[in-house]
């Protein structure tokens, strides 16, 4: 998969959700795979849209700290945790 532009996940969301794009043709337009599209859509739709405008993030090592023991002594979804956070990237937490 390619780095995603600002741009081009903006686009992605707004042919979501205004144009009804079907995952099948956005991933293939954009070269992404549906998990990675499903968490973007999810992302912006939790956050909003100026969650794209969150450039690098030096995380703290609490915060790290926390993030992991969500999932793994808390049992949580990694993938929930990530959202719930705002992180970027679904993989940030793997």
């Amino acid at each position: 998969m390619s780095k995603l532009s600002k741009q081009d996940k903006i686009d992605i969301y707004n042919n979501w959700k205004n144009y009804n794009i079907s995952a099948n043709q956005a991933t293939k337009e954009y070269g992404v795979n549906r998990a990675n599209l499903f968490y973007l859509i999810t992302l912006v739709e939790r956050h909003g849209i100026e969650i794209l405008d969150t450039g690098y993030t030096n995380y703290s090592v609490e915060f790290k700290e926390k993030a992991i023991r969500r999932v793994l002594f808390n049992h949580e979804v990694a993938d929930q945790v990530s959202l719930e956070l705002g992180l970027s990237s679904r993989g940030m937490i793997y």
